[in-house]
């Protein structure tokens, strides 16, 4: 039975650890130009004027906001949903519906691109991981159990 729960918390750990190394694959830079361009992935900070003008549609408190530009100018950028971040540590996963933020509402906007060598970096990792896992569980590797019997004395 102890084997049967240490493999079960084995697996569980290595899924939340395999979803934070997800996160591993994305970085984050800052905008190269003021504006965002369309289908841009951007990630930023609500101001306090912005929590207070998209309570309504965000809800009460949001601090961290992350989106694919649809369109953006000036006085405003539109948003395809994806995640907002509140106070507390609460996160809402989003449907990529579009929000419009004045301007106003934020700030740090830093872009979210996919990183193929952080990809390729975290996979060697999560492999490699998952095979020293296995041995030491004895799915693979063999072990002394796993020997044939010696053939019968003629």
């Amino acid at each position: 039975m102890q084997n049967g729960v240490m493999r079960l918390t084995l697996a569980r750990s290595s899924i939340v650890g395999l979803v934070f190394l997800l996160g591993a694959c994305y970085m984050q830079a800052p905008l190269e130009t003021p504006l965002p361009v369309p289908e841009q992935r951007i990630v930023a900070q609500v101001t306090d004027t912005g929590v207070l003008a998209m309570s309504n549609a965000l809800g009460p408190g949001a601090q961290e906001i992350e989106g694919i530009v649809a369109s953006a100018d000036n006085t405003a950028w539109d948003l395809r949903m994806l995640r907002v971040d509140y106070r507390g540590g609460t996160s809402v996963v989003w449907n990529r519906e579009v929000v419009r933020f004045p301007r106003s509402a934020l700030s740090q906007a830093s872009e979210r691109k996919f990183s193929s060598s952080r990809s390729w970096l975290m996979a060697a990792v999560v492999t490699s991981t998952a095979l020293l896992a296995a041995r030491f569980l004895g799915v693979i590797g063999g072990g002394a159990g796993n020997k044939p019997p010696p053939p019968p004395p003629n």
